[in-house]
């Protein structure tokens, strides 16, 4: 790969060659040619905290400071620089931090609801190709959870693969990856133990040079192992989980970008506790393949698969062809993600909460009869 421009590194600048192991390609950097100021330089974050962010540039790793112009941008579209973003930064004499003064379009994107009535969608990682989904394969695993992180990686735009962890842990691993299989159609899974080194290489084929994954999972589902074992050293701290509850503690607080030995980039984050579904973030009809292709042969186009005649989906369910718990936990998730469509426009939102007040009006007008 080549740089379009690559005198227009500017003076003292080197060439960029050196971020393509990052994923840097030529129609990033036509991008950055097309509106970046003279003497500026592209970088990918590698982790951002309290208005910080640290970044990867051709030169090496640099803290750089959002303008102000830039700032507003963001705090008016309600979006903040995350980890795996592509920017343009200018340089500062001295010890001062580099100006962050742009940043580049975003790929494929793992967003997740806010927490708080009132939040917007969260960027947990930008720009990937893959989003790992870690879960652990003693009582970490959680089949209703991980339905619900395929519906969030589905919905970034990034091939979802499930990998789960402590495979020597578990007799009975293959039976436990048939049964995630079967709610996860289209999804490859792997099964690894980062102790013993198994399953490990096919799951470094994932990440080949250019390439970018983000890991997400529980607390206690050995991502930071996982990540020491791709290392190839321990760039993360661990800690045992607790026997009580088979939860574990808290050992990576930020979301960080590493450089894979010999090959892409691999995202962590902190264990996640709840997964919220945005609107924009999530795709439930991939991630319920098999159920939103039952819809499509119901008779009424806008069925509910109640008690309509003629319900493609509950004929599946009598016949036994569908879960009643996956497709109960689908509904619930169907539920959420249009809660929080409407939560995020407001004409839907007072639609919603007219229909709530004579719904409560009609209610206490029979309980005083």
């Amino acid at each position: 790969m080549t740089d379009h421009a690559p005198s227009s590194a500017g003076p003292g600048l080197p060439s960029f060659h050196a971020l393509e192991p990052y994923g840097w390609t030529p129609a990033r950097s036509e991008a950055f040619h097309a509106v970046a100021p003279p003497g500026c330089e592209p970088g990918r974050i590698v982790a951002a905290t309290r208005g910080l962010v640290l970044a990867q540039t051709a030169r090496g790793e640099c803290w750089g400071v959002p303008t102000g112009r830039l700032r507003e941008r963001l705090q008016g579209t309600g979006l903040s620089l995350c980890a795996g973003d592509w920017i343009i930064l200018q340089p500062n004499p001295g010890p001062s931090k580099a100006s962050v003064v742009e940043w580049l379009p975003r790929g494929a994107s793992l967003l997740r609801q806010g927490a708080g009535p009132g939040s917007r969608s969260q960027c947990l990682a930008a720009n990937l190709d893959v989003v790992l989904l870690a879960m652990g394969l003693d009582r970490n695993f959680n089949p209703a959870r991980m339905e619900r992180l395929l519906a969030l990686a589905w919905g970034s735009g990034a091939q979802p693969v499930v990998v789960l962890t402590k495979r020597d842990l578990n007799a009975q691993w293959k039976a436990f990856s048939t049964r995630i299989e079967g709610i996860a159609p289209g999804v490859t899974v792997r099964a690894i133990s980062a102790w013993s080194g198994e399953g490990l290489e096919a799951l470094q084929d994932l990440l080949p040079v250019g390439h970018t994954g983000v890991m997400v999972g529980s607390s206690g589902a050995g991502k930071s192992t996982l990540l020491n074992a791709l290392m190839g050293s321990e760039v993360r701290r661990t800690q045992e989980v607790r026997a009580s509850d088979g939860r574990g503690r808290h050992t990576t607080s930020l979301r960080e970008l590493f450089l894979l030995p010999g090959g892409g980039c691999l995202i962590d984050t902190p264990g996640i506790r709840e997964v919220g579904l945005c609107a924009e973030g999530s795709d439930l009809d991939t991630a319920f393949s098999d159920i939103a292709a039952l819809t499509e042969d119901c008779r009424f186009r806008d069925c509910a698969h109640g008690a309509e005649p003629g319900c493609a989906v509950q004929a599946a369910l009598a016949e036994g062809a569908i879960d009643p718990d996956r497709y109960g936990h689908y509904l619930r998730l169907r539920r959420e993600a249009a809660f929080e469509a409407a939560r995020s426009d407001e004409h839907l939102w007072r639609e919603r909460e007219e229909k709530w007040r004579r719904i409560s009006k009609l209610q206490k007008r029979f309980k005083n009869r």
